[in-house]
């Protein structure tokens, strides 16, 4: 829970209760509950269960001169992330509806400062089978209604959440009247001042004592679609909770692929007891795999460079000849010739097969909650960025060697420089401060990529002789024969 709430009066505290009725919701907030399931004379309780333990805790207000009747009753288990939560408000024998408060801001507050690679608290919900996703910002510079986000429809269910972790309230019947809120705040980040924002969802719930169920936990994939099957049970209707994990703009895609990823990594964790390890491994595996494509990768450009040459002489040849010339037809098919036999395509097409493959090896790694904390060699963490930046340099140097070694299409040396300098110091750019278990991969990769390349290259040796000279034009045969006949006579 996020500490700029608890400081404000009165306290942003989640599974607070809201009617709508000002004078309803002064009392809830104000008036004293009554507890039962643990002793408590100052109102602090902390719960330490054991295995295979569940506890229960009731709070009510009950006011015989108004007829409120209140009770919120929380079931705790300690085999799962689940608070199972009972809601009734009555007047007499009249319900009244109401709904329950999440966040404000639920995740890891140890965070400096938010970066592209740690998403600050967001709001979440799954209205139908479409999940959306709102930034706090987005909620506060709300041109309509800064500071508010109201959504039309009946919730599946609703979440605060940020990179890690997660408060998403599920109730037994879909509900309409969501709402987000936020309130803006400064916070010191390396003595610059952030802008901040405390998001809270107001989710409708239940208020007859059906059940809510209320998750407080990591955006873990295997604890979510464990947690996910026990609470279809409990509401009676199918849940996935996997959706509060962001998998990206080709969630299709990414999120299959991503999943096997993370079961090999945590096999590998297995054996070696150490993520940083397994990383190393998975990454040396991997690109084993592809280095098939990698070699016809290779192949190709070589050939494409080769030719290169003579594809701009045509080009120039092309360039200022008229339509009407009867040699234009025959250099237009000796440069689609050209183009058949070293087309770069042929080599970036094997590269482009392993694209959806690597995207979702890069969520994997920043979703994980298993790279959290893990430390590695001198790094603290493998899902944070590296406190020195050894490895994002040593990254940018390794992928430098790497382009300066790998063929590429064009023979303009100049070129080949710009791009084996500019893409790594792009890379560096794009990679500063990002998990250090997603660098690791990619340094990782370079070595591997560079022991591959040099393979190849001096495998490869032989096919540069290989590679036919274009013949030379019709014209140019017929003028060679006149002279050496000449010649002859």
């Amino acid at each position: 829970v996020s500490p700029e709430g608890l400081k404000r009066q009165p306290r942003e505290v989640p599974l607070q209760v809201l009617t709508g009725d000002a004078a309803l919701d002064a009392t809830l907030t104000s008036t004293s509950y009554a507890i039962d399931g643990v002793n408590s004379p100052d109102g602090n309780v902390e719960l330490n269960l054991g295995g295979n333990e569940k506890k229960t805790i009731t709070f009510s207000i009950r006011d015989a001169a108004s007829g409120l009747d209140v009770s919120k009753k929380l079931v705790f288990d300690s085999n799962s992330y689940t608070v199972d939560l009972e809601l009734t408000i009555k007047r007499g024998d009249q319900v009244v509806p109401a709904k329950l408060k999440l966040g404000p801001s639920i995740g890891d507050q140890g965070i400096k400062y938010y970066t592209f690679y740690s998403v600050a608290p967001e709001a979440i919900v799954a209205l139908g089978d479409k999940v959306e996703r709102h930034t706090a910002m987005s909620i506060n510079e709300n041109s309509s209604s800064p500071d508010r986000l109201i959504l039309g429809g009946a919730v599946d269910w609703a979440a605060v959440g940020d990179t890690y972790f997660a408060m998403v309230a599920i109730p037994s019947k879909r509900l309409e009247g969501l709402e987000f809120r936020t309130v803006q705040y400064d916070h010191q980040a390396n003595g610059a001042p952030e802008k901040r924002y405390l998001v809270q969802a107001i989710v409708p719930v239940p208020t007859d004592g059906s059940k809510t169920v209320v998750y407080v936990g990591p955006k873990d994939h295997f604890i979510l679609t464990e947690d996910s099957q026990h609470i279809s049970a409990a509401v009676g209707r199918p849940i996935d909770l996997e959706g509060v994990i962001d998998y990206g703009w080709f969630t299709w895609l990414s999120r299959p692929i991503a999943i096997p990823i993370l079961k090999a990594i945590r096999w590998l964790h297995r054996l070696t007891n150490s993520y940083g390890v397994a990383i190393i491994l998975f990454t040396i595996v991997i690109y084993s795999l592809f280095f098939p494509l990698k070699w016809r990768s290779s192949k190709a450009m070589k050939k494409a460079q080769k030719l290169a040459p003579r594809m701009k002489e045509l080009q120039e040849k092309i360039k200022g000849m008229k339509q009407t010339d009867p040699k234009l037809k025959e250099l237009q098919m000796e440069q689609l010739r050209l183009m058949k036999e070293g087309n770069p395509l042929g080599g970036c097409l094997p590269l482009l097969i392993q694209m959806p493959f690597l995207f979702a090896l890069y969520r994997a790694i920043t979703i994980s909650l298993d790279f959290r904390q893990a430390s590695f060699l001198w790094l603290p963490d493998l899902s944070a960025g590296d406190p020195i930046h050894i490895l994002e340099f040593l990254m940018a140097g390794t992928m430098i060697i790497l382009q300066l070694i790998t063929p590429a299409p064009s023979a303009d040396p100049m070129q080949r420089k710009m791009m084996a300098i500019g893409m790594p110091l792009f890379m560096l750019y794009i990679l500063w401060s990002a998990p250090s278990g997603l660098v690791l991969y990619w340094l990782v990769g370079n070595i591997v990529g560079f022991t591959q390349q040099f393979l190849i290259n001096h495998w490869t040796k032989s096919d540069d002789a290989e590679v036919p000279e274009p013949p030379p034009a019709k014209g140019a045969q017929k003028r060679k024969k006149k002279v050496d006949a000449t010649a002859s006579g």
